[in-house]
């Protein structure tokens, strides 16, 4: 009625509540629903009566004391001069329980219970939005572990998993309420810090005393079933403050600045430098002039005579990179990014098919019959398992 008493109950409200029926019509609303108090009731009731039906979710509190949530569908009754309010009442625990699930699927990692990238890149965002709104300061850090890898090839995935679950408690340990850690992926992880301050060396400080508790807490022996590990961490650390910003590039400066920390020797902490994305633009665009360069045949082979006493045996191949634009471009540049891109495997194949056929020619020359050519083998290229076919293939075609 108007008052919250309790007129008419069903069997099945008896059964859920676990109240008996005399004890049921002898309460109001407010004892059954423990969040409901005489104010809201007022306002309540008046919604239903102004809309004649309305449909809400609450929490019903049983004799026990155990709570748990309710759908109601509500209607306003007027009959014989009074009245009334009808509900039927639906328990949708379960209902609650898979949305929980399915927002746990969609937003947290599943191995360690930290956000994962979806939900990362949204908190990202309101820290940036939030940052650049009042001029405070945050910061984003990108942790990767060290030699991470070589403990799951030697180990299996299993001992792996178990060291990002570890390393996930040690880190929420770490950071302050309202802070973000999430798995980007991998051994990657992610923090959001908030709140650093409003100069940037103030919050550079803060943050820097942040990422140092974090990194001694990684840096210690994890018990890993029978095997104890010793960890570390390498990571990078970019500020976002009163200039807007988008995550992607946060995220870039971050892994740039990890990167640098595993130059270095891992185990550290380096900030972003913008020297440092210029200079990954620049290899970015040597990378790409490299790969036009292989389908344009832009390499030249220089040759270092090699000497027996006064005699001339044979040479040595020295590559060389006639850029249209850069000039000629020294091995000290190019050869280690074509070893890091894997062009060092046509680069390879193309540097052993002109020196054969530079061979070939002059063995139809009288001053260089019976000279060698001796090719430098990258590594890489040596340990693929047709290395052998192939060169077998080159000399046949020369």
């Amino acid at each position: 009625d108007p008052d919250a008493c309790l007129l008419m109950v069903n069997e099945q409200a008896c059964l859920q509540l676990g109240y008996t029926r005399e004890e049921l019509l002898e309460m109001r609303i407010p004892d059954v629903d423990p969040d409901c108090t005489e104010t809201e009731w007022v306002e309540h009731q008046e919604k239903i009566k102004a809309s004649g039906t309305l449909c809400f979710e609450r929490r019903f509190r049983r004799k026990d004391g155990s709570v748990f949530p309710v759908e109601i569908s509500a209607s306003y009754l007027a009959f014989q001069g009074r009245e009334f309010l009808f509900a039927v009442t639906r328990d949708i625990s379960e209902r609650k329980q898979s949305e929980r699930t399915i927002n746990e699927l969609a937003f947290y990692d599943s191995l360690t219970g930290l956000p994962n990238r979806t939900l990362l890149l949204d908190r990202l965002r309101q820290a940036v939005t939030g940052a650049h709104r009042t001029g405070i300061f945050g910061a984003l850090l990108l942790i990767d572990l060290d030699n991470f890898k070589t403990l799951n090839d030697a180990h299996g995935h299993e001992t792996g998993d178990e060291l990002l679950r570890q390393i996930a408690r040690q880190l929420e340990l770490c950071v302050r309420e309202g802070d973000t850690i999430a798995r980007f992926g991998g051994d990657e992880f992610v923090v959001v810090l908030g709140g650093l301050g409003k100069t940037e060396a103030d919050a550079a400080r803060t943050v820097e005393m942040l990422a140092e508790k974090m990194q001694n807490a990684l840096c210690r022996a994890y018990q890993l079933d029978t095997l104890t590990h010793h960890g570390s961490a390498s990571i990078g650390v970019t500020l976002f403050g009163a200039e807007p910003g988008s995550t992607e590039n946060l995220l870039k400066q971050a892994e740039l600045a990890m990167y640098k920390s595993k130059d270095s020797g891992r185990n550290a902490i380096r900030f972003f430098d913008p020297t440092l994305e210029s200079a990954v633009q620049d290899r970015a665009a040597l990378e790409n002039d490299l790969r036009q360069a292989l389908a344009a045949r832009q390499f030249l082979l220089h040759f270092q005579p090699q000497i027996a006493g006064d005699q001339v045996t044979g040479a040595e191949v020295l590559v060389r990179w006639r850029h249209p634009q850069r000039g000629l471009v020294s091995p000290f540049h190019f050869i280690p990014l074509a070893e890091e891109t894997g062009l060092i495997l046509p680069l390879g194949n193309q540097v052993l098919e002109t020196a054969c056929r530079q061979l070939a020619l002059w063995q139809n020359a009288p001053d260089f019959q019976g000279l060698t050519l001796a090719v430098n083998v990258s590594a890489h290229q040596f340990r693929q398992p047709d290395f052998v076919a192939t060169v077998s293939s080159i000399l046949d075609v020369c």
